[in-house]
Parts: C-alpha cells; structure tokens; sequence
C-alpha cells in the first residue's frame, strides 16, 4: 500500500499554519477520525479497499498532514484488528453484535481501537469523539450506546500493557511483541481446548483461513504467519545503488528526520520511524524506493546485467520495474507493461524521480504489438496478481475477501498470464513468476499446471518465504513465492 501512496503524492501540501477548524471551513478539509469513519464506510460497502480509499484521500488534498497520519494509523489498525475488536466489544454489551447499526460499529471499532493499542491519544478524548460522532451520523440515542460501551471497555481493563510472558491469554489482547492489553473477565476461548479459534481471534483472521494454515504448515508456523498479520510492519527501502550508497543515504534519511538501519542482507533498509519519509530530499531526489525485502527476492535471483531485455508483464507502479532497471545499470530494455493506463502514468513518474530512461511504458493490449520486433526476450517477469495471503500486514483488508472461490479464481488468472508469456518468449527466453502468497494454488500447483500443459518449458528454481514478524523490525519479512522457468 505505502508504494502506491508514495506513487499518488509526489506533490508538496501548503501550510497556512491556520487551525484545523478553520481549514476545514476553508478548504472542505475533514478531521481524522471523520475521514476514517468514511473510508471504513467505503470499504465495508464494497465501494473500495482500503488503499483505494485511502488513495482517494490523499488525491482530494482533504486531510492537513497530522490529520493524514492518524487516518491511515485508525483505518489500518481497525481492518487490522476488526475481528478481535469484534469479539471484545461484543463481550461488553448484552446486545448481538450483528443488530448494532453499521455506522455505530465503525465508530465503536475506532474508539476501541484507540483506547486498547494507541498510548497518545487520552482515554476521554477517544469515547468524547466517539459519542459525539455517534450522534452526528446517527443520534442522540445512539452517543448514548456508544459511551456506554466504551466506558465499559475502559472498566475492564485490568493492565493496559502487561508483558506477554505474564499475562491470562482467555483475557489478553495482544498488542505488539512484547505486551498485552489484559482485561478483568475472559474474552476468548482456552487455547488448550480450542487452539485454532484461540489464534484466529486473537489476531484477528477468518477462522477458515487459520484452519487451513494449520493443516497446510504446523501450528507453530500458522502462529507466525498470524503474528506477522497482526503487527504494524515496518517500511523497508531499496537505496538506488545508481545515485547513492548505502552509508550516505542513512545519513541522508537521518538530515531529514528518518532513522534507518541495514536490514539483514544489506540489500535493503529499514526505517524505525517512516513519518513524514517522503518529505525528504532523499526520497524526492529517487535515492530510494520502499520495496519489503521479500519483494525484491524474484528479481534478485533473475540475475541480471547491463544490456539485457525483460518484460515486465505486470508491472502495476513499477516497483519491481524499477528494481530491475537499476540492476541493469539503467543499460539495456525493460517493457513495463499493465492493463491500467493510469498506473503507468505513475510508473513513468516515478521512473523519472529515480532517474531511470530504459524503461518503456506499454497497456497490455498493445504489447505484442511492441515487442514483436525485439531480437531478443531475456527475460519475462510475472508479478501475478494473487490473494495477498503473504502481505496480510501491508494489506489487511484482504483476508477477509480470500476464499475458496477467489483462489480457484485467481489461479485461472495465474496460468493465463504464464500462458501469454510463453507466448512472447523467444527460444532464449526465460521466465519469473512471483505472488506476495503462500496459498499452493496460487504458487507451486500453478507451476506443475502450467510445465504439465507446456511440453517445452521446466521449472529451474523456486523460493517461498513464509511471513514473519521476528523480534525486531530489522528482522521483519512478508510472504511470497518465485519460480524460474526454462526451455527445454
């Protein structure tokens, strides 16, 4: 999501310096907690996800930038944490969940969420503009509902940070690695009788989905995949090796405001406090591009050069793009292609702020067109539209759209695309395909798929990364999933 973000805000926000009142009477600017009532809306309507509704935001210029950043925190940690907020609220009113109006349970979400994992928001402040917001979408009865409930909540809690190791898990909310919210009653079930209900509530993904991990992986693995979807991840950027090292660009970040360290490869950093990253030279000056560790993985084993010619079939913004562009030395060609125009026009955007002029913008419709009078593919990559199932972090909305029917869907779409690649290729041509999941519909059953129905093609190599949200943010990796075909 941040990547996307980034791409859509190149432009600088002016600052009157006036309150934030009188900027929303001027410039129809909406607070935060308003902005995320709207976005929730959005999404739980279907209108949109969550990083369409909050890419909508940052294009209205609606939000002064102290507004902006607790928007995108309550949104993501809402859709993050929806069913465990679900579960808890639930405990702290005799009325079914399901029969509470809509609008009062966004709002009862956000005010919960503020409450148990935000430390600088004041408890009063939190249930004041909950109720007051109650009564603005709804009415007076419905404030009094919401101060109810959450004063309750504010009852409960027994330790508002407790460390983990101490805690009652049938009472605890986990809120980072290292502590708990624990409250005075039991909130979830035992894990000793009910071990896979106990986890799925408790960081807040469809029961379903954690069953599945657990027969798929061990429970121990699923527990990991469950924790990285849990916590806030952090930001990892790709320093652009043409312009910068990797020593002057963390003095860089840090000039303007950002810490970073090495990330364990070296290949990449990690940025301890990503506030206001993109108002920095170095990010404007296309140093360095945020791209996860796990990301990078497929074209790092493409091993390329100076002078090759790749295709990227899908390349949405062109992170990757811009990956294998600056690996090359910016010598050589790559095709970035997408079926959305309005994405490459951001592409070439931020190709231009990383000093990149070997990449060439294509629509999908036109890309045999393009490189039917190439000499030669090197190399196509398929970035496979996927599930998400290894970036639930980054974007949490999507474990609650994944089901069956949309994996069998999914992997239609999957063999399809390696199918036009073939297409293209030349008889030297070889193939990456990538996902950001872990599901073997999407990556391993895709690959036996499509070598099973292509006599002339093999799978050379292939890598899952299992997410992980280690002891530190240094440690951090999402999920994924690469294989390199070849011709026989």
């Amino acid at each position: 999501m941040i990547a996307d973000m980034l791409a859509r805000n190149q432009h600088e926000r002016s600052s009157s310096g006036q309150p934030a009142e009188s900027l929303r009477r001027q410039h129809g600017e909406v607070s935060a907690r308003e902005a995320a009532f709207d976005v929730l809306w959005d999404i739980r309507a279907g209108r949109r996800t969550a990083r369409e509704a909050i890419d909508a935001l940052l294009e209205a210029d609606r939000l002064p930038g102290p507004e902006l950043g607790l928007t995108m925190e309550l949104v993501m940690g809402v859709i993050r944490h929806r069913l465990t907020l679900v579960r808890l609220l639930g405990s702290m009113t005799d009325r079914d969940w399901k029969y509470i109006n809509p609008p009062v349970q966004n709002i009862l979400m956000l005010g919960a969420y503020q409450l148990i994992w935000l430390d600088r928001i004041p408890a009063f402040a939190a249930v004041n503009e909950a109720v007051e917001q109650a009564k603005s979408r709804g009415s007076k009865r419905s404030g009094q509902f919401v101060n109810a409930v959450l004063r309750q909540l504010l009852r409960e809690i027994e330790h508002r940070r407790l460390p983990t190791s101490q805690v009652d898990t049938i009472r605890a909310v986990p809120i980072d690695r290292h502590t708990c919210c624990q409250f005075r009653k039991p909130i979830f079930s035992d894990p000793a009788i009910r071990p896979i209900e106990h986890l799925a509530d408790t960081t807040s993904h469809p029961l379903w989905l954690v069953s599945r991990w657990v027969h798929c992986f061990g429970m121990d693995q699923a527990i990991e995949i469950c924790r990285a979807g849990m916590y806030r991840p952090p930001m990892f950027i790709r320093p652009n090796k043409l312009r910068v090292g990797v020593s002057e660009l963390i003095t860089r970040l840090s000039d303007g405001g950002c810490d970073a360290q090495p990330a364990e490869s070296g290949e990449a950093l990690v940025i301890l406090h990503a506030a206001g990253f993109t108002k920095t030279a170095a990010f404007r000056e296309g140093l360095c591009q945020p791209q996860d560790r796990t990301a990078m993985l497929p074209v790092q084993a493409m091993d390329l050069s100076p002078g090759k010619v790749v295709v990227d079939l899908c390349a949405g913004l062109g992170t990757k793009t811009t990956q294998m562009a600056e690996i090359m030395e910016n010598k050589g060609t790559v095709i970035a292609c997408d079926k959305d125009e309005t994405k490459l026009v951001l592409l070439r955007a931020n190709c231009e702020r990383l000093g990149l002029s070997i990449v060439r913008t294509v629509l999908l419709a036109n890309l045999e067109k393009e490189t039917a009078n190439l000499a030669t593919i090197d190399w196509i990559l398929i970035d496979a539209p996927c599930s998400n199932s290894g970036v639930l972090a980054r974007r949490p909305d999507a474990r609650y759209r994944i089901d069956q029917r949309t994996l069998d869907s999914l992997s239609s779409v999957q063999l399809n695309l390696l199918d036009e690649a073939s297409r293209l290729a030349g008889p030297q041509t070889r193939m990456m395909y990538s996902t950001c999941s872990i599901e073997r519909e999407e990556n391993e059953d895709i690959v036996v798929q499509f070598v099973s129905s292509h006599s002339g093609w093999r799978m050379f190599d292939s890598r899952k990364t299992m997410p992980s949200a280690g002891s530190e943010p240094a440690d951090w990796r999402d999920g994924g999933y690469w294989a390199i075909l070849l011709q026989k």
